[in-house]
């Protein structure tokens, strides 16, 4: 699925959670600007046509953006047969006797 104007103004209508990855991904060459913040939410506002966008919004998405630029925005596929389960790896510890605990002896 491509993210578009449109899908990101129905998400910001919703107030869904995913509404800021998919404005970042959007406007990924804005964020990566030196704008001030102000001045980003005029401009993102003015492209959408609509006051979806806050200062808050804004201020997470530069916060989150350093993670969310190293990977894509996952693709979500519509078949199962790749989810396989993995057999979990044993635990194995070695045995051995416990130190005993000695009290430290006190010195003045």
């Amino acid at each position: 699925m491509e993210i578009t104007k449109e899908l990101v103004l129905r998400l910001c209508e919703r107030k869904d959670p995913k509404r800021k990855r998919m404005l970042f991904e959007l406007y990924r060459d804005l964020f990566t600007s030196n704008m001030s913040a102000r001045f980003l939410v005029d401009v993102i506002n003015e492209k959408l046509s609509t006051e979806a966008v806050s200062l808050y919004d804004i201020k997470y998405i530069r916060t989150k953006m350093k993670k969310w630029g190293d990977q894509q925005m996952p693709v979500q596929k519509s078949e199962k047969s790749e989810a396989k389960t993995q057999p979990k790896a044993e635990m194995r510890f070695p045995r051995s006797e416990p130190e005993p605990y000695v009290k430290p002896s006190k010195k003045y």
